[in-house]
């Protein structure tokens, strides 16, 4: 009886070192520190930008789980997406337009995957407006708000901002996500496109409430 009770015990112990060692996370491996720190949005609160392309099967591959994580992030957490744009990308363009007139709209999350879907998937032209619009208009939102949104002047505006901001953050890459401006980690240096993305973001949030505060 004995021996069983030190085997059970020697294999219970096993597999919690097996489940831990699953969700340890190496710093220059699985995430690295920003080479230039930035400010986050909203002080006070921890923040996490997802880099993402619409046109990116890497970004729709882990979309499902980073929607699922960020429906039950408590109220200090900020997540922030920001559509990229690269220099002599003008095919990003109109996808960009795309994530810009529906942030004004304040639908941006709402229609995150639907709108990778139509690119990726069903092979929906987006770029062309004509094409957009019709979809837009099956989506059921609001398309002469849309519209308006789309070919405004601020969304001009905005898309020199995103490429700006894809600059500041020197995202090589999609998706890509900076933790409190000081973390760098993605589905490619985890080595994974699943909810382990999300499991890394956490800990780096975990990581920076621990660290002692600044006086």
């Amino acid at each position: 009886m004995m021996l069983k009770h030190w085997i059970k015990t020697i294999v219970v112990a096993a597999s919690l070192m097996s489940a831990t060692a699953a969700f340890a996370f190496t710093e220059g491996k699985d995430y690295k520190a920003m080479a230039k720190p930035m400010p986050v949005a909203v002080p006070g609160k921890a923040e996490v930008i997802e880099f993402f392309w619409y046109g990116c099967p890497h970004c729709f591959a882990i979309e499902p789980y980073v929607d699922a994580w960020a429906a039950k992030l408590p109220k200090d957490v900020n997540l922030r997406r920001v559509h990229v744009m690269w220099d002599g990308r003008n095919d990003m363009e109109g996808h960009a337009k795309i994530f810009l007139a529906l942030q004004g709209m304040g639908l941006d999350a709402k229609y995150q995957q639907a709108v990778m879907k139509a690119v990726q998937t069903d092979r929906i032209e987006l770029r062309n407006e004509a094409k957009l619009l019709e979809w837009v208009k099956k989506q059921g939102i609001d398309v002469a708000k849309f519209k308006a949104n789309y070919n405004g002047f601020s969304t001009q505006m905005q898309l020199k901002n995103l490429t700006k901001i894809t600059q500041d953050y020197q995202v090589d890459g999609v998706p890509m996500f900076v933790v409190n401006g000081k973390w760098v980690t993605s589905p490619a240096m985890v080595g994974a496109e699943d909810a382990t993305i999300t499991k890394m973001v956490d800990e780096l949030i975990a990581k920076d409430r621990k660290a002692p505060k600044k006086k």
